[in-house]
C-alpha cells in the first residue's frame, strides 16, 4: 500500500513540474497577472479534489484509519486574512 502512496506522490509531482508549477518565472508571472496558468491549474486540482471528496461521501467509504471522511467547515479568525497576505507576499518574493 506505501509503495502505491509513493507512485501517486511521484505521479503528482511529476504533474505539478509539467504544469510549471515548480518554475520561478511561472510563479512570479501569476502574482504580476500576467500568466494565469498557474491560477488554472489550482483551480482544476481544486474542483477535482471537490468532486473525489464528494464521489467518496457518497458512496460512504472510509479513510484509511477507518474513520469517516467528513469535512466541516472551519471558524473564520481574524489572523486568517493577514497570514494569508503573508503567505503569498512571501511565495511571490521568493517564487517558491
Amino acid at each position: 500500500m506505501r509503495l502505491l502512496f509513493l507512485l501517486f506522490g511521484i505521479a503528482f509531482g511529476f504533474a505539478l513540474s509539467r504544469a510549471r508549477a515548480t518554475d520561478y518565472d511561472t510563479i512570479i508571472n501569476m502574482f504580476r497577472l500576467t500568466d494565469l496558468h498557474l491560477m488554472g491549474v489550482m483551480a482544476v486540482a481544486i474542483a477535482v479534489a471537490a468532486c473525489g471528496l464528494w464521489i467518496l461521501r457518497r458512496r460512504g467509504t472510509r479513510a484509511l484509519v477507518g474513520c469517516e471522511i467528513d469535512v466541516h467547515s472551519k471558524p473564520m479568525h481574524r489572523a486568517i486574512l493577514p497570514a494569508g497576505l503573508l503567505f503569498g507576499v512571501g511565495w511571490a518574493l521568493t517564487g517558491g
